[in-house]
């Protein structure tokens, strides 16, 4: 394994990073269009769902220590079996990175550049993100400390300036929605992004204290809480009817900033912070694909494999016709497509891991 180390602050910040990196932009108006004036209140008990599945992640790494879910499975499940699994969880990361690229390049192509082939977004995005693969997790770590700051000012900055459109009246018929229908039609945030968090079950051994545990549900708890605020403010500037149609809200929101001369047309500004967060994101996703082939097929150098993967994410990223077509397929299957490596998966390796430990106790009584 790479010989890296991060800190508290920075695995806070890839985690945070990675679980709103692009959902405050793509979520809620799909929360909306279900939940109306609600929506707010769909994250928070997702975000538990999220924290709940976060400490059955760290039980399983903590039983074993130093080791990523590539490693574990092999560990627990041995090399046949364990390998197949390792091999899923590679693939999952894999097509994640695919699904993370194409939401870059739907909305390059829908909101900036209509002209503009997809391919030309994917591969090039690809290139950058791929450098900083091979340069190691602590290269990424690094980028995110200072892109995190930057695109934390900027969104405050631009929030500040949307609340001058604020009216509380699109908040009138609120608490009105059926709790079982609307988790049923919004189960797709549970996939997107919360149990997605599962991925860092391959960086968990690069962090050096005993902090961990502390830092990752923290990140969990905050990233609830800004999903929920963000749809929030997004309901509360646009309204249902708007927001619920409209394909990337927070973006129209930020088009519609107009202060004097000054202020406006700002959402180059507010595309080049999701750029920031899709950059951190995938950087991760591609980090722990290439790691994962590394460690389950004992490679030394990841610079071919990290090669390869462009070709590869860019080609998966291809596999929707549209946008459309992508949010149809997230809202369908995203959730139990995910819950798979989320939570099954994890429980089995628990489960083994148990049963093992208590037959080596048995064993070991009888010869004391």
């Amino acid at each position: 394994m790479e010989k890296s180390k991060l800190t508290v602050w920075q695995f806070f910040v890839l985690t945070l990073s990675f679980l709103i990196g692009t959902s405050f932009f793509f979520t809620p108006g799909g929360l909306i269009a279900a939940a109306k004036q609600d929506a707010w209140i769909v994250p928070l008990w997702a975000g538990t769902a999220g924290i709940l599945a976060a400490l059955v992640w760290l039980h399983l790494s903590k039983l074993h220590a130093g080791l990523s879910i590539v490693q574990i499975c092999i560990k627990v499940a041995g090399r046949p079996i364990g390998g197949f699994f390792a091999l899923l969880y590679i693939f999952y990361f894999i097509q994640l990175a695919a699904f993370i690229t194409r939401n870059l390049g739907d909305f390059m192509k829908q909101a900036l550049m209509p002209l503009t082939p997809l391919t030309v977004f994917h591969v090039m995005f690809l290139f950058v993100t791929g450098y900083a693969v091979f340069k190691g997790i602590e290269t990424i770590a690094r980028s995110s400390e200072l892109l995190f700051l930057i695109m934390a000012a900027t969104f405050i900055f631009v929030l500040c300036l949307a609340l001058l459109e604020w009216d509380w009246g699109r908040f009138q018929g609120i608490f009105r929605m059926d709790v079982w229908k609307t988790m049923k039609e919004t189960s797709s945030i549970f996939g997107f992004p919360f149990m997605e968090g599962v991925i860092f079950l391959m960086l968990f051994p690069f962090v050096q204290s005993k902090k961990v545990k502390s830092s990752f549900i923290l990140a969990y708890a905050v990233a609830t809480i800004l999903l929920s605020f963000s749809t929030f403010i997004t309901i509360g500037v646009l309204g249902v009817t708007r927001a619920s149609h409209d394909t990337y809200p927070f973006f129209v929101i930020v088009q519609e900033i107009h202060i004097g001369t000054f202020f406006e047309h700002l959402e180059s500004t507010m595309a080049l912070i999701l750029l920031v967060a899709i950059f951190i994101k995938l950087s991760i996703a591609y980090y722990c694909s290439v790691l994962g082939i590394c460690q389950l097929f004992k490679i030394k150098n990841r610079f071919w494999i990290t090669i390869a993967l462009i070709l590869l994410i860019s080609g998966l990223a291809m596999g929707y016709d549209n946008v459309v077509e992508n949010i149809e397929f997230s809202k369908k299957y995203d959730f139990a497509y995910t819950i798979l490596y989320s939570m099954v998966l994890p429980c089995l390796l628990l489960l083994v891991t148990w049963i093992r430990r208590i037959r080596n106790k048995r064993t070991e009584e009888p010869a004391s």
